[in-house]
């Protein structure tokens, strides 16, 4: 890899996230736990999105002798499977079986195994934007965006009150993702493409009723940004329920400097934070 310059070696990482909209890098002190650098890219109208990566990755600041890990966040659809049911020779016509992948040639079917969660999550990778990763760095490791929250979050639960049962409401680019928990068990998980507060309050409630929780005792758990739609949420959803706390990273990864970079988003802090 090419030098930077600076002659005293300090080990970085790489993290790529990957969206439906474009892609961010962020580069992190492996010691510290902090950001040194981010960035984020939309999609160029000239370049598919793997030439786009490829391009930006030739830059010195993503690609030099300091980082010797890289990560790669896929926020893509993806579908679980209890651990003693999955086959990993299965993966590929269960996730056709979940989702309609277009051209199934051009996506290479992936999974990450939670063994916390005893399940396996399934999900895809295009092809080519994998290659383009592998180019510069051979190691690169992949990981489902949502696997790595939920992760998180169970070891967030096993702090909570055992009297009181949960439901988490993560806070998306296109939605929500709720999640709940019985015990070590995952017991609930699933998103909702949302437009309007009004939309989103329907799905948080009707899955609220479905999993029978009290609205007097329970508790919501709101991981949100905070701006208006949230806040238009939490007070649309404080008529109906009684317990809502909103977490912010800080929250969820105390006492870490990484949580204080508003910048990276929380399932990336978490795939870090478990990772490095």
């Amino acid at each position: 890899m090419p030098a930077t310059g600076n002659k005293s070696y300090h080990p970085l990482s790489l993290s790529i996230r990957l969206r439906a909209d474009g892609f961010s890098f962020f580069v992190c002190d492996l010691q510290t736990s902090s950001l040194i650098r981010g960035e984020h890219f939309r999609l160029a109208d000239s370049l598919s999105l793997a030439e786009q990566l490829t391009q930006e990755l030739t830059r010195p600041d993503y690609f030099n002798r300091q980082i010797d890990q890289c990560f790669v966040l896929v926020c893509t659809p993806s579908t679980r499977v209890p651990l003693e049911e999955f086959h990993r020779e299965e993966a590929a016509a269960l996730y056709a079986l979940a989702f309609d992948q277009g051209n199934a040639a051009e996506q290479r079917v992936a999974y990450n195994i939670l063994p916390q969660l005893e399940s396996a999550e399934i999900y895809a990778i295009p092809a080519d934007v994998e290659e383009a990763v592998l180019q510069f760095y051979p190691t690169a490791r992949f990981f489902a965006s949502r696997a790595i929250l939920m992760e998180r979050l169970l070891l967030l639960e096993e702090d909570q009150p055992e009297q009181q049962r949960r439901l988490y409401v993560c806070s998306e680019t296109d939605g929500y993702s709720l999640y709940a928990f019985d015990g070590r068990r995952l017991r609930y998980a699933n998103t909702f493409q949302i437009a309007s507060v009004p939309d989103a309050l329907y799905f948080i409630l009707n899955v609220w009723k479905q999993l029978e929780l009290d609205q007097q005792k329970d508790s919501l758990k709101l991981l949100a940004s905070q701006d208006e739609n949230n806040e238009e949420l939490r007070q649309a959803l404080s008529e109906y329920l009684v317990n809502i706390e909103a977490l912010s990273p800080a929250d969820i990864f105390p006492r870490v400097p990484l949580a204080r970079e508003k910048q990276v988003p929380v399932d990336l802090m978490a795939l870090l934070l478990n990772r490095i």
